[in-house]
């Protein structure tokens, strides 16, 4: 499989006086949606699009779950999904309460084997 890419120019934003490069771009050709995912592993399994959905709902309920309970939560194959947040210090660990927390984030860690996976593609100019 081959990657698209295009050239786009963009400015410096530190440097609004300096000339434009160019630089690679991927190509985007829409979105797959949920149902389309769906079809395409029933046709790779014994699972119906139905079940398939089913299973697939299951898992985006489960996985916020454990990640609020405080799990990181391993795909394997996929990778991790782990709830992260940063807060505003204090001086003393008794004046730390829940009101510091911000910034809360999903982080995601890809496994080895996605990785390798998508490692070194070629790539096509469009």
């Amino acid at each position: 499989m081959s990657v698209p890419y295009k050239v786009k120019t963009y400015k410096n934003p530190l440097n609004a006086e300096a000339e434009a490069k160019f630089y690679p771009a991927p190509v985007y050709h829409g979105e797959l949606g949920f149902e389309a995912v769906c079809s395409e592993i029933s046709e790779k399994t014994a699972l119906t699009p139905s079940e398939v959905r089913g299973v697939i709902d299951a898992l985006l309920t489960s996985v916020p779950k454990y990640m609020l309970l405080g799990y990181k939560v391993r795909l394997d194959g996929l990778g991790i999904f782990r709830f992260t947040f940063s807060g505003n210090g204090k001086e003393t660990s008794d004046e730390v309460c829940s009101t510091d927390i911000r910034a809360e984030k999903i982080h995601f860690t890809p496994d080895v084997r996605l990785k390798a996976k998508m490692a070194k593609p070629e790539y096509v100019r469009m």
